[in-house]
């Protein structure tokens, strides 16, 4: 791999749309720069489930002969973006990690984020790996196997999302589509260092629906810059018929505003929630991160302990796991994750007592997280629970029952459907990155993005660069 490919890729959405415009820099130059390092990655990290280079350079040709031309640049004219396995892309068959998908028709139309991505100019590329159906919060599957972190192939890059971390932090492209019903793009963005955001629910509109999360799940951007991001989600946001959840778009430019000085500003600051346990070196980054944004004037809101929203998170995501599988016949079950169908199957048995309390306690989580978030501007947390762990597994030891235990801080926010994002804070003492979570108000996802864009200059201690981790890899 050359040094100019190694540079190329370390290059944000922002800084090639500028070389670009300049005439610095050509879209297929780039692109290809992105296919020699997928192509070099997925022996490595298996971040990929298809590398869809024809389609990629002719795409990015469209784009060179539009900036050569001068025509006006559509918002990511020439920009790559790999898409998750969890969205519909025209010519691609919808895997979602599974092997029910085996033999299946390509798609014949895009998933409305994906249908957006493309008329701006995108560079549809790749399609990135997931859990089957998304269904935990690591990355691997019976169809695509395991996919690894880019930091540390030994550990896992989080997931569902997770071949889209291990993409973005790897310099495979800059921008990513991620999707999260449980934490599946905050949890691999914290894993795998990077920027990852779901939106408010409705805020990027879904179809086909996601087969178990019903209306937990969201789509949202995920980067190496929320700069990347916020131009992700400008072109990605908005009603779309297909989707009757979804609302009108922010007012224009609104994402492009930049940061949003701490000076003022109120952040509650949750180290645990009062609930949920936190490893050791993630509450000294997060308190590390409190002191920071203090400084930068910002006054810190402890916010008042929760009951235990996992329990309720539970009930409600076995029930759909179980509604996605019981109509499956017996050889086609067969087909399906194990482990998963073993998670599913649990979902037979919640009475339905049980179901209909947990529906009503998570709307009482709404109420109370209106509540805390209307005293604030934001809320600061861990993302995650843990470190990242190895790789193949679904929890870092015996000690944890399953994944709902140690990603736990992300289901509120699947729960009450306000966005929240994870952004890079630090590593730990054995180079393993820690995001932190920051959540806003109900459709408030400017707030959220701007506030991010401040904490990311604050917080240099938790980024890297592809360049340097590809260099680590190949040693």
């Amino acid at each position: 791999m050359t040094d100019m490919t190694a540079d190329l890729c370390d290059l944000t959405a922002t800084d090639l749309l500028a070389l670009y415009a300049a005439g610095t820099l050509s879209p297929v130059e780039v692109t290809r720069a992105v296919l020699d390092r997928a192509a070099a990655m997925q022996g490595v990290l298996n971040p990929f489930v298809r590398i869809d280079a024809d389609a990629a350079l002719a795409a990015a040709a469209v784009s060179e002969r539009a900036w050569r031309a001068g025509l006006p640049p559509r918002p990511l004219e020439g920009v790559p973006v790999s898409i998750k396995d969890t969205a519909m892309t025209r010519g691609w068959v919808l895997g979602r990690g599974s092997r029910l998908s085996i033999g299946q028709q390509a798609a014949q139309e895009d998933a409305p984020s994906v249908a957006r991505l493309r008329a701006a100019g995108a560079v549809i590329y790749a399609c990135t790996t997931t859990c089957e159906g998304g269904w935990k919060a690591v990355t691997d599957s019976p169809l695509t196997g395991i996919t690894r972190n880019a930091h540390d192939p030994a550990v896992t890059p989080g997931g569902s999302s997770g071949g889209a971390g291990a993409a973005l932090a790897s310099g495979c492209g800059p921008l990513a589509l991620g999707s999260d019903g449980g934490g599946s793009v905050r949890v691999p963005a914290s894993f795998s260092g990077v920027f990852g955001l779901k939106a408010t629910f409705g805020r990027v509109p879904q179809w086909p629906i996601a087969p178990h999360y019903s209306d937990m799940a969201h789509y949202g951007p995920m980067a190496r810059s929320v700069a990347d991001a916020a131009l992700m989600l400008s072109v990605i946001e908005g009603y779309d018929p297909k989707d009757p959840y979804s609302f009108p778009p922010a007012p224009p430019g609104a994402f492009a505003a930049g940061p949003l000085p701490l000076s003022g500003l109120r952040i509650g600051v949750a180290e645990d929630f009062g609930c949920l346990p936190v490893d050791p070196e993630i509450r000294a980054t997060f308190r590390a991160a409190a002191v920071l944004a203090e400084q930068a004037g910002a006054t810190l809101v402890p916010v008042p302990d929760f009951e235990d929203w996992r329990p309720t998170y539970r009930t409600l995501w076995q029930a759909g796991a179980w509604q996605a599988l019981r109509r499956l016949p017996p050889e086609r079950l067969e087909l399906v994750d194990p482990e998963f169908r073993a998670e599913a199957f649990k979902g037979a048995e919640i009475p339905t007592g049980t179901l209909i309390d947990a529906q009503m306690r998570r709307i009482a989580y709404r109420q109370d997280a209106a509540r805390v978030h209307g005293a604030v501007d934001v809320v600061l947390s861990p993302s995650v629970s843990v470190l990242p762990f190895a790789a193949g597994r679904t929890v870092p030891d015996a000690s944890w029952p399953d994944w709902l235990e140690w990603g736990g801080f992300a289901f509120l926010y699947n729960m009450t459907g306000q966005p929240a994002a994870s952004i890079p804070a630090g590593f730990s003492a054995t180079g393993l990155p820690i995001g932190l979570q920051v959540a806003g108000r109900w459709q408030d996802d400017v707030t959220v993005m701007r506030v991010c864009q401040t904490l990311e200059a604050l917080l240099v201690a938790g980024r890297s660069t592809p360049s340097r981790i590809v260099e680590r890899l190949a040693a």
